[in-house]
């Protein structure tokens, strides 16, 4: 694995280096393929869960199996207080050398290797080391746990800690309380490690008659089926029986025949010649290439189910995004339609005051009012009279109307995407479960993006001043007319048209002047009237333009920018959602492979 010096450890990785180290033997090159092939995959799968926080638990459990498979042998004897341990221990030894007790006597992890002394002694708080001249301790460690049912908690963590770096395991249940609950959830746990399980039943001795054996026997059998999904084998055993029979058998003189007897009584002779006809070179070589399997293959597992947890939460926030885009695309595409109509009403009053200056000229310029017409004030009174009228007001009222609909409406899409968000973030709790399991930091990601865009939102929606947004969008909406000649500097746009709408009477009417004074008013009359409202017709239809074009670009500048304020505030939860979505994706394909590679692996192996 890459950089295994500076990878989180467990606060029982003290453990691992004072196992002693498997002395050197030759591999055959196809053996010596696997081990470098095993240890490349662990390296793989180390950095393929990297993208995904992995549990600094996990990072040393795989950190520890590539380190295991250059030390010895580890055959781990597990089981609740009680249940005889340290007896069977024992009787495998032939001498009480481990304590025995009803009490939990096994405090710590005890390593049992060998030595040409019985010897002893502590290593650590949590690690003791013994030493036994047995000669099948040369090639394997025995690690003697703490009770899984411990009143003390700390002996059950040495004892789930030390799971997943055995090779073998010898679950030790008793006759008399077999199958507990506590040893059920302990299974459990080795079953999700993937270790190879014997279960030694102890203290049949207890047991009155063959068929009570055989019950306990059926019992084990069936509920073991059941949980781990397979029936591992079964050895019935009386240790202490063993251990005495073995010592009487050790014993010159008489005794020997009787204990004979009783390590065949005790039935531990089938056990051991299972043990050490399963652990031969091969064997425990086989079984030894298997354990880091078993650890990586669990984390596979974990990791693919979180980043497929990941992932199903990422799709609905990648859905939230789109649906917030989807939202806007429909907000644009309305308000484009919607200032349409708005400003073809604004238009339409326009044209009813072309088609009043219609009605003005038609009465106004012929020959019975040529004294009329003399009067300049008089006939300027009765053009603002008859044709602007209340052209102004209209148009001011009809352009407020347009910055009010805008308003409310840049108001009620901030206040949907607030509604959203908050719709989101009500059903985290079914996925801060899934993505809850392994690392922390993805769900704190994500859950303070979710929490600072929807504040923002909400900021923004009890913030905000519709009357205060309507001036200044007034204003600029003014700016913008007036920059296109459409109207002069005043407060209203109406009141400044009003001015451009007799600006463009005078323009229509001036030719008259000479008509009327060169006294040929009835030959030329008629066509300088024709003139008049083309000339009219030409100013009013520049001035509409202007004011269209003034007021749209304002429009979509308005609209651009209220849509680019909501992109903003989201952007930083959707750069997440994408960029954690490349990664997930990326370590879930990685994992994919590293699980097919696995697979082929340990068909290799057992093959």
């Amino acid at each position: 694995m890459q950089n295994t010096e500076t990878l989180p450890t467990s606060e029982f990785a003290p453990l691992a280096p004072e196992i002693p180290r498997r002395p050197g033997g030759v591999l055959t090159p196809a053996q010596e393929e696997i081990l470098i092939g095993e240890r490349r995959l662990l390296g793989a799968l180390g950095a393929a869960i990297a993208p995904l926080e992995p549990d600094p638990a996990d990072l040393d459990s795989l950190r520890q199996a590539g380190l295991d498979l250059d030390e010895l042998f580890l055959l781990v004897v597990a089981g609740e207080f009680n249940a005889g341990k340290s007896a069977f221990i024992n009787a495998l030894l032939g001498e009480r050398f481990l304590t025995e007790g009803v009490t939990p006597t096994t405090a710590v992890v005890t390593l049992l290797r060998y030595g040409e002394q019985a010897r002893a002694g502590m290593v650590s708080d949590d690690l003791a080391e013994n030493e036994f001249p047995a000669p099948f301790l040369r090639d394997i460690t025995v690690v003697d746990t703490p009770g899984t049912n411990a009143i003390i908690r700390r002996h059950e963590q040495l004892t789930r800690h030390f799971v997943p770096r055995a090779d073998l395991v010898l679950f030790v249940t008793s006759a008399d309380r077999p199958f507990t609950e506590s040893e059920r959830i302990f299974l459990e746990t080795i079953r999700d490690w993937g270790k190879k399980i014997v279960i030694v039943l102890n203290k049949i001795d207890l047991l009155q008659t063959p068929q009570d054996l055989q019950r306990v026997i059926d019992f084990i059998s069936e509920n073991a089926h059941l949980l781990l999904g397979f029936t591992p084998d079964i050895f019935p055993v009386a240790a202490r029986v063993a251990l005495q029979g073995k010592q009487l058998a050790a014993t010159p003189g008489p005794q020997q025949a009787r204990g004979a007897a009783l390590v065949k009584a005790s039935r531990f002779d089938q056990l051991e010649a299972f043990i050490f006809s399963t652990l031969d070179e091969a064997g425990r070589l086989r079984l030894k290439f298997l354990t880091p399997l078993g650890v990586a293959e669990r984390a596979v597992e974990r990791y693919r189910l979180a980043a497929t947890d990941r992932l199903t939460v990422l799709a609905d926030d990648a859905k939230t995004n789109d649906n917030i885009d989807q939202q806007l695309a429909v907000y644009e595409t309305d308000m484009a339609e919607g200032f349409a109509h708005r400003l073809a009403d604004i238009e339409n009053i326009l044209y009813e005051l072309r088609e009043r200056g219609d009605v003005f000229f038609d009465d106004l310029i012929k020959i019975s009012r040529i004294r009329d017409l003399m009067n300049a004030d008089k006939v300027r009174g009765e053009f603002e009279r008859a044709v602007v009228a209340d052209s102004a007001a209209r148009v001011d009222g009809a352009v407020q109307g347009l910055i009010d609909w805008m308003v409310d409406h840049d108001l009620r899409m901030w206040q949907a995407v607030q509604e959203y968000l908050d719709r989101r973030q009500a059903v985290r709790g079914r996925e801060d479960r899934m993505i809850g399991q392994i690392g922390r930091q993805f769900e704190y990601n994500r859950t303070q993006l979710l929490q600072s865009v929807g504040a923002k939102a909400t900021q923004v929606v009890q913030g905000y001043d519709r009357e205060r947004e309507a001036l200044t969008l007034a204003e600029d909406m003014r700016q913008a007319v007036i920059q296109t000649g459409a109207a002069a500097g005043l407060a209203g746009i109406g009141a400044g048209l009003a001015l451009a709408f007799t600006a463009a009477w005078f323009d229509a009417t001036a030719i008259l002047a000479t008509t009327l004074f060169a006294g040929v008013a009835l030959v030329v009359l008629p066509l300088k009237k024709r003139q008049a409202k083309e000339d009219f017709h030409n100013k009013i239809a520049q001035l509409r333009e202007n004011l269209a074009t003034g007021m749209t670009e304002q429009f979509n500048s308005e609209l651009a920018r209220s849509v680019e304020r909501i992109y903003d505030a989201i952007a930083p939860y959707t750069r997440f959602v994408k960029a954690e979505h490349a990664k997930v994706s990326g370590a879930a394909t990685e994992l994919e492979r590293l699980a097919g590679e696995f697979a082929r692996l340990r068909r290799r192996i057992e093959g």
